[in-house]
């Protein structure tokens, strides 16, 4: 029997109950809040792999989601995450550092197909007039504290490109000292639709666990809060750097 006949439509474990369906997958009336900061170039040297290239003014963003998937599945999570503007070979991206969900089929799913670096956490996401507060707590340890004070509606909106997301997809062998099955830089792009912008001043404190060191990131200067309603369209993405095809070389 051939390996095709023999997994039939399989798309995801277990076979015959896949824990998730295939790309691409809709969200409608998700609600963020992110904040753009500086921090050491000696920080991004540590945090960014090659090829990629951090970008000269040591950047990076945190964000917080509220995501309402709606199809092919409907369910709702929040996520966090913490990322670096990047270029690839002098094109435009971000590069996904550490993200958190509290939700088990979105962890897996971005894992699984695009090596987005999910893991599981508690997330707080609070609001109180004008301000949102935000956290991420791990095993007892609060990761991230964030506050975006809303004061400025923009209308129009902006437009902005999609640009794509870059991850650093590693999945280890089962053999005991092994390189990794899978070691590789891939590609997406999350089509969004702007519904609504607010800026305005935010707070950002980090904490850090054995797992977690997100305390080594430090923070020297918040240049933006900003709040945003969206829509958006993941589908499939691609692999463009192998880095175990490039060791074979």
């Amino acid at each position: 029997m051939s390996v095709k006949l023999a997994l039939g439509n399989a798309f995801s474990m277990p076979r015959g109950a896949p824990l998730y369906t295939a790309p691409p997958y809709h969200t409608q009336g998700n609600r963020s809040i992110s904040i753009l900061f500086q921090t050491t170039p000696e920080t991004l040297q540590e945090l960014v792999p090659a090829p990629l290239v951090s970008n000269p003014n040591s950047v990076l963003f945190v964000y917080f989601a509220q995501f309402n998937v709606v199809a092919p599945q409907m369910f709702n999570y929040q996520e966090a995450g913490i990322g670096v503007p990047v270029t690839f070979r002098d094109a435009p991206g971000q590069y996904a550092v550490y993200l958190y969900l509290d939700h088990a089929g979105a962890i897996v799913v971005g894992r699984e197909i695009y090596g987005w670096p999910k893991k599981d956490a508690k997330i707080s996401f609070t609001e109180n007039n004008e301000v949102i507060s935000a956290q991420v707590e791990r095993e007892g340890v609060r990761l991230i504290d964030a506050t975006v004070r809303r004061s400025e509606r923009i209308d129009p909106l902006p437009k902005q490109p999609n640009l794509p997301w870059f991850n650093l997809k590693l999945i280890p062998s089962v053999k005991k000292n092994a390189p990794p099955d899978v070691m590789q830089l891939t590609s997406m792009q999350i089509e969004t639709n702007l519904k609504e912008v607010q800026t305005g001043s935010a707070t950002l404190k980090f904490g850090s666990s054995v797992l977690d060191p997100l305390g080594n990131i430090p923070v020297v200067r918040i240049l933006e809060g900003r709040y945003t309603v969206d829509d958006g369209i993941l589908g499939y993405g691609d692999v463009i750097y192998d880095y175990l095809a490039e060791n074979e070389k």
